[in-house]
């Protein structure tokens, strides 16, 4: 068993959000996907999958959200693309036929390449080279794009703590604030507290004590410590 030095950005976001950190080699993608979302600080609301190479990885349907899952799939139609560009809008909103988008989804479920590598693969079977490259996308709504860069092969007695976060700059954008636009826009509209929207977007909803350039590195390991397995046993916090 070797140690994977990790570091993580969020791409589309300037200055830089960026995580570094620790993990083993032999754990799973899910367990992957689980570290992850504490070291950002996302809340695991949303679907996944990595892109490693021409390897596909995603998250099972059983759990997540049916309706992202499902729109996803259409957009991934060229049929879906030429309805939408065929539909004529009114008043603001379109009406699709339904018949149809069922029939793209039935034909792409016909269609599905069998899955080789899945989130119980272990990630050493794909990502086992230094300077290796793979991304990581959360929510396919907001469609946040992550690059990951295996940084350092370490000896596992060179890390006492496993998983292990080193550093990092910048809170994880909201959940749900509308990808990288809607992130800028919240920026703007919490500095401006005459804005018309900030009393609904920051004063109830995101809170007048988020800071946009907060990251707790002792916080997130404490995070980090807490993961436990979908069994319930405690995950693979070991002391050297």
């Amino acid at each position: 068993m070797s140690i994977l030095q990790m570091k993580i950005n969020l791409e589309g976001i300037t200055p830089k959000i960026w995580r570094r950190f620790l993990v083993k080699d032999n754990i799973t993608f899910q367990e992957l996907h689980s570290i992850i979302q504490v070291v950002m600080g996302w809340d695991n609301y949303h679907m996944f999958e990595f892109h490693i190479n021409d390897v596909c990885i995603s998250a099972d349907e059983e759990g997540h959200n049916l309706a992202e899952s499902s729109f996803k799939k259409l957009y991934q139609s060229p049929e879906f693309i030429k309805m939408l560009e065929q539909t004529k809008l009114k008043n603001g909103s379109a009406s699709l036929n339904v018949n149809k988008l069922n029939k793209i989804l039935k034909e792409q479920e016909q269609n599905k390449k069998t899955v080789t590598y899945k989130l119980k693969s272990k990630i050493n079977t794909l990502i086992h080279s230094e300077k290796q490259k793979f991304d990581y996308l959360y929510d396919f709504g907001d469609n946040w794009e992550h690059m990951l860069i295996i940084e350092k092969i370490l000896d596992s007695a060179d890390a006492p703590f496993i998983p292990f976060c080193l550093g990092g700059e910048r809170a994880c954008p909201p959940e749900d604030c509308g990808s990288v636009p809607g992130y800028y826009e919240l920026q703007k509209i919490k500095k401006n507290k005459n804005h018309k929207e900030y009393k609904e977007r920051i004063a109830e909803w995101l809170g007048e004590d988020f800071d946009f350039e907060h990251f707790d590195l002792d916080e997130t390991n404490k995070e980090l410590r807490r993961l436990v397995k979908i069994d319930g046993r405690t995950r693979y916090w070991i002391p050297k």
